[in-house]
């Protein structure tokens, strides 16, 4: 694989040399002795990744060599290197220069070398990232019919909850199961990552597609998985308005390590970048339950979003999930830990609008629906959890046997 291209100006070249000496083993390293000598050499590439500046530079400086690259091509990380910190040079190159990142002279080969790492990493994402929209556009129309349709759901269940909302506040205070009613108030909070994600993808290949960096084969994979999306929010839809009744019909045999896979899809990004450790073990020959995939896996995508809240003032944070036979039973553990709970707040998580995050980051919905869920499949949720423990979520669910079916 060939090394990632690094454009380095300095007008001293002792500078230059110790820089390409410094990386030449992870980078190749192309160099300049001034801002114009740089722009020629970058007008003949087209594939640098990463451009590192001294400010101070006879002629030009590194914030206006910069903004004129900038204005040439946007993809490449533009990074300043200086001796001399000057708030009106940082606003200046945040400003005009779109600079990525400032590096303090005299610099260190270590820090030096990590941030190079991570402007090479980002432009490569985003290059790829760019690479989806040219075939995406013609399904744009689609997906966007879609989205209107999901507005339009939401704005009517929105429109149930101003209606209804006296009256499922008292219900709620009675009974842990909601009603149509309160459902409908979870709507936008259930839908909103499988519509995040469908976002997400229009917007990167959109950006692919005006770059002219499409990838064919990561296209057709957001494609297929924008589909899914939609057919997923659609089932939720329908999961919410039949919250709490019995639908055997929709059963079918089901591996519960996919249907984790599944809501690992949304959640993959944000566990890597949160710097959360995820462990997943399961035994040999797991057998099957006799579920729905699509409920099973908002099962989980509740517990992830759970847990990363919970661990986002955590160091080292860790979630882990367990599955193992236990006689005529499959029983799943999701251990996170995170800041954990009183006893008084765990004896009241499963209740509708039972919240502890503040107000817009939740709605109290997510564990309700969770033991909703397992209790239609016959099965138990349990937590256990004490402050600064950490939580153990235990799910207990009957494995797939001939009178399942």
């Amino acid at each position: 694989m060939a090394k990632a291209k690094i454009l380095y100006i300095d007008d001293e070249k002792i500078n230059l040399s110790n820089f390409a000496a410094s990386f030449k083993d992870e980078f190749e390293v192309i160099t300049a002795i001034s801002g114009n000598e740089g722009l020629e050499i970058f007008k003949t590439y087209h594939d640098i990744a990463v451009i590192v500046a001294d400010q101070r530079m006879p002629g030009m400086s590194g914030v206006e060599m910069l903004t004129r690259i900038y204005e040439m091509d946007t993809a490449p990380i533009r990074i300043i290197l200086t001796g001399y910190i000057n708030p009106q040079d940082i606003i200046l190159a945040i400003n005009q220069g779109h600079i990525h990142q400032y590096i303090n002279k005299p610099w260190n080969i270590d820090q030096v070398r990590s941030i190079l790492s991570q402007a090479v990493d980002k432009y490569q994402l985003t290059r790829e990232n760019k690479r989806l929209l040219k075939i995406l556009a013609g399904k744009n129309e689609a997906l966007q019919a879609a989205n209107e349709q999901l507005i339009a759901d939401i704005d009517l269940q929105a429109k149930l909850e101003r209606q209804n909302r006296e009256a499922e506040i008292k219900m709620m205070s009675q009974a842990k199961m909601a009603s149509l009613g309160q459902i409908a108030t979870g709507i936008a909070h259930e839908i909103n990552q499988p519509l995040t994600f469908i976002k997400i993808a229009l917007e990167s290949t959109a950006r692919d597609i005006e770059n002219q960096a499409l990838s064919i084969t990561e296209l057709l994979e957001d494609i297929n998985e924008s589909q899914k999306q939609i057919r997923r929010i659609t089932l939720i839809i329908d999961h919410l308005r039949t919250f709490g009744r019995n639908s055997s019909d929709e059963r079918h045999p089901t591996n519960m390590p996919e249907a984790l896979d599944s809501a690992l899809i949304l959640f993959k990004q944000k566990i890597k970048a949160g710097g959360v450790e995820l462990l997943v073990t399961r035994a040999d020959n797991l057998p099957q339950v006799y579920g729905n995939i699509s409920k099973l896996e908002q099962v989980f995508t509740n517990l992830i979003q759970n847990s990363m809240d919970a661990l986002e003032e955590v160091d080292n944070g860790r979630i882990e999930v367990d599955f193992q036979p236990r006689g005529q039973q499959l029983v799943t553990r999701f251990i996170d830990n995170g800041q954990g709970m009183t006893p008084e707040v765990r004896e009241k998580i499963f209740e509708p609008f039972f919240s502890t995050k503040e107000t817009g980051r939740g709605t109290g919905l997510g564990l309700s629906i969770i033991y909703g869920i397992i209790s239609e499949l016959d099965g138990i949720i349990d937590c256990e959890s004490a402050p600064g423990q950490g939580c153990t979520f235990t799910i207990t669910l009957p494995i797939l046997t001939t009178d399942s079916t």
